[in-house]
């Protein structure tokens, strides 16, 4: 089956990261569960998992931040690829995906500038849904329909996705991926503010399903589907 991988699920520290993490991103810690989805942006394993974070948190009543980061590098490319059965070492196949990952990520951003994070987030799986579920390819026209159905201008969408400020973004995240040691997608981390180890995260390499996630959210560590949690 497609987008099948084996878990790796780690704790790490929380306090050697904070700075970083509310500085870039929050600016507080008033949150109760905070959730930092890392993923490559047309990732069939990452629209998978995608669906299970949702379905984990959806059915609680506690104050939850999600932060959606789409990440582009060569090993997540690598990875997707792999994924989908494909020939990793192909050089045609990996520019096509790589170009496509860069490209979605650049669309997120200037999303993200010009209508907000939800819209943001609602276009990247929009695309995902398009390009994972119903086969089809990243070129304009798709692009140009998922805005239109999303009411988002084309014209503001064109003008501003070509701004410094887009690349900055982009550099920001990239950053933030390297401070917190996130070196594939999809990548979970999620920060439980509210219980007795509240300096401290889990991360989960790979795809999550929905029990690891609730697990997280409950403080159930013994919930694992491939390996036991354990402090780092």
């Amino acid at each position: 089956m497609l987008g099948n991988t084996k878990n790796k699920t780690n704790f790490f520290p929380f306090r050697s990261f904070s700075d970083t993490v509310f500085v870039n991103l929050d600016g507080g810690n008033s949150k109760m569960f905070e959730i930092f989805f890392f993923v490559n942006p047309i990732g069939i394993n990452c629209y998978q998992n995608e669906q299970e974070i949702i379905a984990a948190v959806s059915g609680y009543k506690q104050n939850i931040s999600y932060h959606f980061i789409p990440m582009t590098t060569m090993n997540t490319i690598r990875n997707d690829i792999r994924a989908r059965h494909l020939s990793s070492s192909n050089v045609e196949i990996f520019n096509t995906f790589s170009q496509s990952a860069y490209n979605a990520t650049k669309d997120y951003h200037t999303l993200k500038l010009i209508v907000g994070n939800k819209k943001a987030r609602q276009y990247i799986i929009k695309l995902q849904h398009a390009i994972n579920d119903m086969g089809k390819i990243y070129s304009s026209e798709l692009i140009n329909e998922i805005l239109s159905s999303l009411d988002v201008s084309i014209k503001s969408f064109k003008k501003n996705r070509e701004s410094n400020y887009i690349k900055l973004s982009m550099d920001k995240d990239l950053k933030l991926a390297d401070d917190l040691n996130v070196v594939t997608t999809p990548t979970t981390i999620i920060f439980n503010y509210d219980n007795d180890r509240g300096d401290s995260g889990m991360m989960i390499e790979g795809c999550a399903n929905r029990e690891e996630i609730e697990s997280a959210i409950t403080g159930d560590r013994q919930t694992s589907s491939d390996n036991s949690l354990r402090l780092l």
